[in-house]
């Protein structure tokens, strides 16, 4: 059993189109965009939070400054959700980067005996494989990271408590189960049809080989799928919250 109306979440963007043209402003104006994309990512929220109480209208664009602090705060969560993974990545990356950048100075021929450059390289190959571990660990805290933001998110949305969002116990409970797990999967595909839709008819602007307005529509459509993928996706999360013990 899913756990949520997949159809009614799809729907659900396109059942105020005021609201729909508004999301789809705050996204497409180009630099502004990452300041009002803030809103968005708040209305998000409140898209979530009232799925997650069985109200699938669109919520109401007002309060904007308690959309944008929300909106901000959803991003600090994902990003403190995300540094171990980072970290490790930068130390494989970083390492791996600093042996190659010594192996290429060796190369030039800078002068070191054959037998200290010899050593310099077999340290550099063992340092490297030594970090290949770490580089996967951090790929796959990554993609945990990922996996668990929207649970994350929507339990912080529940009641806007910062805190919420870091009750792993709860969140690990409700995301390890089946009914989470299909709306991951649901959501993913959804986003890759969006998606290529999105750009098959941004290559069909493109043939109209009128630059401005070539350049209004495609923003028009990728705003439009951004949102669209945004408000249906956490429609799907907030409702397969409310249903999760």
């Amino acid at each position: 059993m899913m756990g949520f109306d997949f159809i009614r979440a799809i729907k659900r963007p396109f059942t105020d189109f005021n609201k729909l043209a508004i999301g789809i402003i705050f996204l497409i104006i180009p630099f502004v965009s990452i300041i009002t994309g803030f809103f968005v990512k708040g209305y998000r929220l409140e898209s979530s939070r009232t799925a997650l109480n069985k109200k699938f209208e669109m919520p109401k664009w007002e309060s904007f400054w308690n959309l944008f602090a929300r909106g901000f705060l959803s991003f600090v969560i994902t990003v403190i959700y995300m540094i171990p993974a980072v970290i490790l990545i930068l130390i494989a990356v970083g390492r791996i980067l600093y042996n190659i950048i010594i192996q290429y100075g060796l190369n030039q021929g800078l002068s070191l005996t054959n037998s200290v450059t010899d050593q310099l390289i077999q340290n550099t190959l063992l340092q490297n494989a030594a970090m290949i571990p770490v580089f996967i660990i951090g790929v796959l805290l990554a993609l945990l990271a990922a996996y668990l933001i929207p649970i994350a998110l929507v339990r912080y949305s529940e009641k806007y408590n910062f805190s919420s969002a870091f009750d792993l116990g709860l969140i690990f409970k409700k995301a390890f189960t089946g009914p989470y797990f299909i709306a991951i999967l649901a959501v993913i595909l959804y986003s890759i049809v969006i998606n290529l839709i999105s750009s098959t008819l941004n290559l069909g602007f493109a043939a109209i080989n009128i630059q401005y307005l070539t350049i209004a529509l495609s923003l028009i459509v990728s705003g439009l799928a951004s949102f669209v993928v945004l408000i249906t996706s956490y429609t799907i999360f907030g409702e397969v919250y409310s249903k999760l013990k």
